[in-house]
This record gives structure tokens, sequence and C-alpha cells, in this order.
């Protein structure tokens, strides 16, 4: 188990931007390294730690030629998370929006096939009702003929004129 001096080197990331081999600078001092951009703290912080410098290529050379700090790089990623979390949520809605709208069409085809069948008895029933008018208006003309004939008075039968 480790002894709790203050062994802790809290050296920024990553390692590789280091002229210096770190680890082996870290073993050779006894300590031990771990990462100040994620820290939350420094406790057992070391009092003597070796002196670093960063490669050339690291350094901040201007506007839109740095190396992003880990602190950023962090920042990016949860932010393209987010982003995408949200995408995957639109796609459920989308796919829920279109799952409501394929079962909209189908309860709509379901209406227009049972408002043809109600069309087509319509007609049928239409053609009925015309057919039994027709007949009804042969029956009046009948009927009237014979009230009309009932009416008249009958010749006497024997005489002639």
């Amino acid at each position: 188990m480790e002894n709790d001096q203050n062994n802790i080197w809290y050296l920024a990331g990553p390692m590789f931007q280091y002229n210096e081999d770190v680890k082996a600078l870290a073993r050779q001092a006894g300590l031990k390294i771990i990462d100040a951009n994620v820290a939350i703290g420094r406790a057992n912080a070391a009092d003597d730690v070796p002196e670093v410098t960063i490669k050339a290529e690291y350094i901040d050379q201007g506007a839109g030629e740095r190396v992003p700090t880990p602190a950023e790089l962090m920042a990016a990623r949860a932010d393209l998370l987010a982003a995408h979390d949200d995408l995957q949520q639109r796609e459920r809605e989308l796919a829920a929006e279109k799952e409501r709208v394929a079962k909209q069409a189908q309860e709509n085809e379901f209406a227009a096939a049972r408002n043809a069948e109600q069309a087509a008895a319509n007609q049928a029933e239409a053609k009925r009702l015309r057919t039994e008018a027709v007949g009804l208006e042969a029956i009046k003309e009948v009927a009237a003929a014979a009230a009309l004939a009932s009416t008249e008075k009958p010749a006497k039968p024997g005489k002639t004129t």
C-alpha cells in the first residue's frame, strides 16, 4: 500500500507533448503522474517535480494553429454526444410520425372502401326505388282509368240509336 506522502505529479496531458520522457522522470523521482486537466483537486501534490518543456509543434502558434487542450476536446466531445443524442431522439420521433402516418393511411383506405361499399348500396337502393316508383305510377294510372270508367254511365242494353 502506498504511503501518504506528497508524491503525485499533476501534469497537464497528453504526455506525448513533452520533449522529456515524463514517465521515466516520474519513476526516477518516485512520483505518480495524474493528468492535471481532469484532476478535481491537488491532494498529495509533490513539491519538487522535474522541469519539462513542450514540443514546438504543440505550442500555441496563433489563431487556428494551436492544438486544442484536453478540456476543449472533452467539451467538444460532450457537444458531439449531445448532438448525437438529439439526432437519435429526432430519428425516434420521425419513426413514430412515419408509423402514425402509415396507420392513418391504412385507416383512410379502410374508410374509402367502406364509402365505396356504401355508395354501391346507395345506387342499388336508388335503382330499386326508381323501379318501385315506376310500378306505383303504373298502378296509379290503372286506378285512375278504372275510376274514370266507373263514373261514366254505361249504355242501356237493348237500345240502339
